[in-house]
């Protein structure tokens, strides 16, 4: 497997697009049923497959990422060949609450230091991002990130 295996709630909510996966590769409804039970290593093979799929997608989609701690805030920008960076760190303002970032930015409170950078990815971007949400990275949109931006 690329990534992950989709987890059984997933693999419910996509149980439509499971089945026009199956359908695609040629298997219908009491296929997949015979295919579970007389083969599961196969039957494991095409959820892995499509776990695959389905993350690939995702991570494809991917434009912003952030990663909180009370210390600590990280944004990020995931271009096609880089991503860029805009931290925080503090000691005096709870990083995990946004609206109190925002105050503290916008009146200049000290105690807040803000450093940026630009990186290459060091392997395929998905595989990067995926690493980086399972390390506590979540998906965001750019609102934030663009305002840290215009503010340095």
């Amino acid at each position: 497997m690329k990534y992950r295996r989709l987890t059984i709630d997933e693999l419910k909510e996509l149980e439509q697009e499971f089945i026009q996966f199956l359908i695609t590769n040629g298997i219908e409804g009491k296929d997949w049923e015979k295919i579970k039970k007389d083969t599961p290593k196969e039957a494991d093979f095409l959820v892995d497959t499509f776990s695959d799929i389905v993350q690939q997608k995702v991570l494809e989609g991917v434009r912003y990422l952030e990663h909180r701690g009370r210390n600590e805030a990280k944004y990020f920008e995931c271009n096609a060949e880089e991503i860029k960076l805009i931290a925080l760190t503090s000691r005096d303002v709870d990083l995990m609450d946004v609206d109190a970032i925002k105050r503290a930015v916008h009146n200049s409170v000290s105690g807040i230091e803000i450093y940026s950078g630009v990186k290459k990815y060091s392997k395929q971007r998905e595989l990067e991002l995926f690493s980086m949400i399972q390390s506590g990275c979540n998906m965001t949109d750019e609102k934030f990130f663009l305002l840290l931006q215009n503010m340095i």
